[in-house]
């Protein structure tokens, strides 16, 4: 049995309870950031933090803790579960109110941290890539669209749809078509030896991982663009990846049926991955 720190209490998981009148179960009226730990410290959670905030402030939820505050909550949580390498999700609701979505009530925020041991995904997805199914749609002019809301619904139904049809996750696009993220994740193109991902103008959460990668690709002097990307770059691409904080890299070899590039995991997502654990070795090891 594990323990929940719940708005400053570390709980028993079989005794941790959130109102049902919480406007996040009720509404998702929240945010949250997924996280991992490795050798008990979390990877860039200063980044994952400060990106919390600004969700917060973007759907006028108020700020219950300071930084300093969660860093020391994550941890407690992470030492009291004897967890090392560790998936942790820090969760942020409006609080519990009343029926109906209006703000007559003064809502009390609440946090809630999570942690569970991470032994990472199966080896085959690292070997031989993923499959991807281009499916589902997001909004990339709603305010929502670039902040890690618990509105997670459109990529919820992607994914179902994706595995439905026999694909292992799906990529979205905007309205206008173009190409925005994995369901869980950002994507990044490998073309004539640079990287090109979609832009913020694309509608997508500017992930974490996702920026380690574009500082990594520029100290290696592998060029990267942002930009908006159409369909058909994708099926043009010499290699193909995904970036999460839990996954780091995962290759994509096959898109709606047909291969990427040979078909294999590709030389520079091999050297990108790489290179990205080793970043995440001297930071936390």
């Amino acid at each position: 049995m594990g323990k929940i720190w719940i708005n400053g209490k570390l709980i028993d998981s079989d005794k941790a309870r959130i109102s049902v009148f919480d406007r996040g179960f009720m509404y998702g009226d929240g945010v949250f950031e997924t996280m991992r730990s490795y050798a008990g410290r979390v990877f860039k959670l200063d980044r994952h933090l400060d990106r919390l905030f600004r969700s917060l402030d973007i759907i006028k939820i108020e700020r219950k803790y300071s930084k300093k505050h969660l860093q020391d909550a994550i941890y407690k949580t992470l030492k009291v579960n004897r967890l090392s390498s560790a998936y942790v999700k820090l969760t942020v609701t409006r609080g519990e109110g009343r029926f109906g979505i209006s703000h007559k009530d003064i809502f009390l925020p609440n946090v809630v941290i999570t942690a569970k041991d991470f032994e990472g995904y199966p080896a085959w997805m690292s070997e031989i890539g993923l499959s991807a199914n281009i499916t589902g749609v997001q909004n990339e002019e709603s305010i929502i669209s670039g902040i890690k809301t618990l509105n997670y619904l459109p990529y919820i139904l992607a994914r179902l749809d994706a595995k439905r049809r026999g694909f292992d996750e799906a990529i979205l696009t905007n309205t206008k078509g173009y190409v925005t993220e994995g369901a869980t994740s950002n994507i990044f193109i490998v073309k004539n030896k640079g990287l090109i991902t979609p832009s913020a103008a694309n509608g997508i959460l500017p992930g974490i991982t996702r920026g380690v990668i574009i500082e990594i690709a520029k100290r290696l002097k592998i060029s990267v663009k942002e930009k908006l990307v159409k369909r058909r770059e994708l099926f043009g691409a010499d290699e193909l990846f995904l970036t999460n904080s839990l996954a780091e890299i995962l290759s994509i070899t096959k898109v709606d049926s047909k291969p990427i590039g040979t078909g294999l995991v590709g030389d520079i997502t091999k050297l990108l991955h790489i290179s990205y654990q080793k970043t995440v070795i001297r930071e936390v090891v």
